[in-house]
């Protein structure tokens, strides 16, 4: 087995849980001295405005890349300390077929590969479909240009557009492939004492099918991977018979308790594809597809996807600045047609009402930009805790975020309030 994967050893799970004791400190701070509560639970009688009536849950966003590199095994574990109810890796695929955690398609961002020179003959450029749109990226290096053995050279750093995160991790860790990621999961949960939730998100589904043996070959290996480790069942037909190569360890920990599962995509189409084969729910991610915000297309989305997944703004600013902002056109009438715009403010109940949990992403650590548009007369935080309680306010059920530890304390400070309203 990698060691990459292994049980930590007692002075390595150590060193971490002294890390969170650091970074606890640090957001005790950082929120003006608030108790270091246990993560919130509604004191009794005291019902948020989820679908459930729960509170909503935290989702890690690669991991805690607050405080370690993204998508390493470091982050990984410490979300789980900072009591994640989900950790979220992002997929990708190997020239030699194997499933990789990494955010972006290339690699330049967060890892050394520029720097490894047995590597420079594969800086290309590419363009592709996106599902949402066509992608060009130049001059980098694509994780679908590379085998396992090439990915396993490279370390992950922090990305250096933002300073302020720790670098003393920087060089320490390698990529993941998505079975060592799930085989972590299990770790945390043997070694902590609760399940988690994994949440894969898979990227570029499209480019990544490109040149492989039929148009679906990388979500079913995805969902083959997923079923390998117990996390989910197949309910529909996958080819078994073109992953025969699909050679994955034994779980570690098999007798764990799973977490839920879920899946994710930009890509509507391969989301409505994971939908119909896997016990796992699946995330619609959408940014840019305008007729999504319409009543007409949440009732589409809702046929398939259990969490409706939009950028915050939607809810701030609405639909149209947002999509205005990126650059997405629309036919004004064949939006009027699916019954025009939703209200910012309804978003929420308009999913709630056709069954949709609603999981905003991305909220950012306190140091970073909130990156609202904040035109005149919208919702504009001025706070990260304004920020938060606007979304629970709203009544979302799930929230990606970044420096849990901060986020989990102001779960916990609202949920202090609603207790006592």
């Amino acid at each position: 087995m990698n060691m990459m994967i292994a049980p930590l050893s007692r002075r390595r799970l150590a060193c971490l849980l002294l890390v969170a004791v650091g970074l606890l400190a640090s957001a005790h701070l950082a929120l003006g001295g608030a108790a270091l509560a246990k993560p919130a639970k509604p004191a009794k009688g005291a019902k948020w405005n989820t679908l459930s009536g729960a509170q909503p849950l935290l989702v890690g966003h690669r991991g805690e890349k607050a405080f370690m590199p993204e998508h390493t095994l470091a982050s990984y574990w410490q979300a789980a300390v900072e009591n994640a109810d989900y950790i979220e890796p992002d997929l990708t695929l190997t020239r030699d077929g194997h499933l990789v955690v990494t955010h972006n398609e290339w690699l330049g961002d967060t890892t050394d590969v520029a720097s490894i020179g047995a590597l420079a003959h594969l800086r290309t450029s590419k363009t592709w479909d996106s599902g949402l749109g066509t992608t060009t990226v130049r001059n980098e290096w694509f994780v679908g240009d590379m085998t396992l053995d090439q990915i396993r050279l490279l370390r992950v750093h922090q990305d250096p557009r933002y300073p302020w995160r720790p670098q003393h991790f920087d060089g320490m860790f390698g990529l993941l492939t998505f079975a060592e990621y799930l085989q972590v999961v299990l770790n945390v949960t043997a070694e902590l004492g609760r399940p988690y939730g994994v949440i894969p998100e898979l990227k570029s589904p499209r480019l990544h099918n490109a040149g492989r043996p039929y148009a679906r070959y990388f979500e079913d290996r995805a969902l083959l991977t997923m079923e390998h480790y117990g996390f989910a069942r197949l309910t529909g037909p996958v080819n078994r018979t073109a992953h025969a190569d699909l050679r994955l360890p034994a779980p570690v920990h098999a007798n764990a308790t799973r977490g839920p599962a879920a899946w994710q995509s930009f890509d509507l189409d391969a989301a409505e594809y994971l939908a119909g084969r896997s016990t796992a729910q699946v995330v619609a991610l959408v940014e840019t597809l305008p007729w999504v915000f319409t009543p007409r297309g949440l009732d589409r989305v809702s046929r398939f996807a259990a969490v409706l997944s939009p950028w915050k703004d939607f809810f701030a600013a609405g639909p149209e600045p947002v999509l205005r902002a990126a650059n997405a056109t629309w036919d004004p009438a064949e939006i009027a047609r699916l019954g025009g715009f939703v209200a910012p403010d309804r978003l929420v109940a308009e999913a709630h009402r056709r069954g949709m949990a609603v999981s905003p992403y991305t909220f950012y650590d306190s140091h970073q930009d909130r990156a609202y548009l904040c035109p005149r007369g919208a919702f504009c935080p001025a706070s990260r805790e304004e920020e938060l309680f606007r979304f629970f306010d709203l009544g979302a059920d799930y929230l990606f975020v970044e420096n849990i530890v901060e986020a989990s304390l102001l779960r916990a400070r609202y949920g202090d309030r609603l207790g006592r309203r």
